[in-house]
């Protein structure tokens, strides 16, 4: 008895020693490796109804559902020789980025940040359908031309001006966000979001991707000053509703400022998902799904991300790294396009001529292809519960997309290439990769797998008005999504190439 009064004081000193170097470990403060990161976000929320951009036919927005945001991250470091290394990544709620819209960005900061090579910043966007049109060349809302134009120059150097003394950790986390959209059928052909009830319905065209790639920005103290998320899913739940919208992103951010900090930003990326949607065809809603057109599916993915963000931080918080490698490389590349054959092109000039034929001649009869579109689609808003609300198989939607593979054929010899931009990252373990286009998931598969890099970030509508890039399974299958590209198969496997290829230099000693 008296042995074991004699250790108690020795148990609780043990004790009270244990607790004082682990609160001293997880307050101890981080050395400063050359690393700086700087964050910025602005609000480009218009004021008044807009113009919605992403779907066939207009829609003017009725109120804001969540705001928009731009965020920005600049990076900087330099190593023991004095050679510095630059990068500011800015994340938009658009449906897309003009080509356009980053040149006049990087102008207008030229003489703000003369220390920074613009050449190393690129935007991408999140590819929500409920903000306006940004693009410059076809006469947009010129007031939300203005506040888009002042508020990225803004923040791109709020960024820059707020960079400090940083460390980074990567996490990797599973949520379902994206499902493929492209409904496959016994006679090889394939139609986004088609019926899955049908007989010859025989599976979805192709994958998946649940992995949620993150990267902890943090201060000194082992503070979370922001997160870089890229998740293979557009932010499109909302894609077909009447009012302006982050979309799932809203959610995310509300969560990072409620369980983290307020000043906690992320940088919302979108990895390759041109044949993904947040929505699960085949059980069509009979199992309970929240409805993924709408406000409750929006709370749904956030909630996702949200738990894979809790799941992934206590880790991240223990491998924090002040002096990773920081590589940045900007490479012009030329993707041969697409190329309609003889047969494509007869075949698309005889459906065009043919519905053209039995165009009446007054263009504001109801019996034009357009108004007979326009008027399945309203009242398929009234009495169906879930989208898509307009027909892509209408004699419009056809005309629609045969007209637009006349024209890549009319204009192919002029343009054998697709002339773009690629930004290849490397942060510690990380690759960050760009692209231009809404690229197939299964692209995206081929550079993580090839990929040296313990984690790769690939980043879809980055920089350009790039449009789908399908695979060649897709174009075999047909439809809207593979047969509007300007670059196929074959421009691909060259993205992925040469993708590949300025990753895995950085990893070379």
């Amino acid at each position: 008895m008296k042995q074991l009064k004699k250790s108690i004081p020795l148990l609780i000193i043990s004790i009270l020693m244990v607790f004082s170097f682990t609160n001293c470990s997880e307050n101890e403060k981080l050395e400063d490796g050359g690393l700086r990161i700087g964050w910025a976000i602005e609000d480009i929320t218009p004021d008044g109804p807009v113009s919605l951009r992403g779907q066939y036919y207009e829609r003017i927005s009725t109120y804001v559902q969540s705001p928009l945001k731009v965020t920005a991250c600049a990076i900087e470091s330099m190593d023991e020789n004095g050679n510095k290394e630059q990068a500011i990544m800015v994340s938009v709620d658009l449906v897309n980025i003009p080509r356009a819209l980053q040149d006049s960005l990087r102008i207008s900061i030229k003489e703000q940040i003369p220390d920074f090579d613009i050449r190393k910043l690129f935007l991408n966007a999140t590819h929500t359908h409920s903000a306006p049109n940004p693009d410059f060349n076809s006469n947009p809302d010129a007031l939300f031309k203005k506040l888009l134009s002042d508020k990225l120059s803004k923040v791109v150097v709020t960024a820059w001006n707020n960079r400090k003394p940083a460390g980074i950790s990567r996490g990797l986390g599973y949520a379902v966000v994206g499902h493929n959209r492209r409904v496959q059928y016994a006679n090889g052909t394939a139609e986004m979001y088609g019926a899955t009830d049908r007989e010859d319905f025989i599976g979805m065209e192709g994958a998946s991707d649940p992995g949620v790639d993150m990267l902890f920005c943090w201060d000194l103290n082992k503070d979370l000053t922001g997160i870089i998320m890229n998740v293979s899913c557009p932010a499109q739940v909302t894609e077909a509703k009447y009012f302006v919208s982050a979309d799932y992103w809203s959610e995310v951010r509300k969560h990072v400022h409620k369980k983290y900090a307020k000043d906690v930003y992320v940088l919302a990326q979108i990895g390759a998902a041109g044949d993904l949607s947040p929505r699960d065809l085949p059980r069509a809603y009979k199992a309970g799904e929240p409805n993924m057109w709408d406000i409750p599916g929006i709370v749904e993915i956030g909630g996702r991300l949200a738990q894979v963000i809790d799941a992934a931080y206590p880790e991240a918080m223990n491998i924090i790294q002040t002096s990773p490698i920081f590589k940045h490389t900007v490479n012009d590349v030329g993707l041969p396009t697409r190329k309609v054959s003889e047969e494509e092109y007869n075949k698309a000039l005889k459906l065009v001529s043919e519905i053209r034929s039995r165009e009446p001649e007054d263009e504001n009869s109801p019996n034009t292809a357009w108004n007979r579109f326009l008027e399945e689609m309203h009242e398929n808003e009234k009495t169906m519960e879930y989208g898509p609300w307009d027909n892509k198989e209408s004699d419009y939607g056809i005309v629609k997309i045969n007209e637009r593979i006349l024209d890549i054929y009319a204009t192919q010899d002029k343009h054998p290439y697709y002339h773009t931009e690629l930004h290849i990252i490397r942060l510690g373990d990380v690759a960050i990769a760009s692209n231009p286009f809404e690229l197939y998931v299964d692209y995206g598969f081929s550079i993580k797998g090839r990929s040296k890099a313990n984690q790769t970030f690939v980043v879809q509508l980055s920089g350009d008005q790039g449009d789908y890039l399908p695979t060649a399974r897709g174009i075999s299958g047909g439809q809207y999504s593979a047969l509007v590209s300007r670059v196929g198969p074959k421009g691909g496997q060259m993205l992925v190439d040469t993708t590949v290829s300025l990753i895995n230099h950085m990893w070379e000693k």
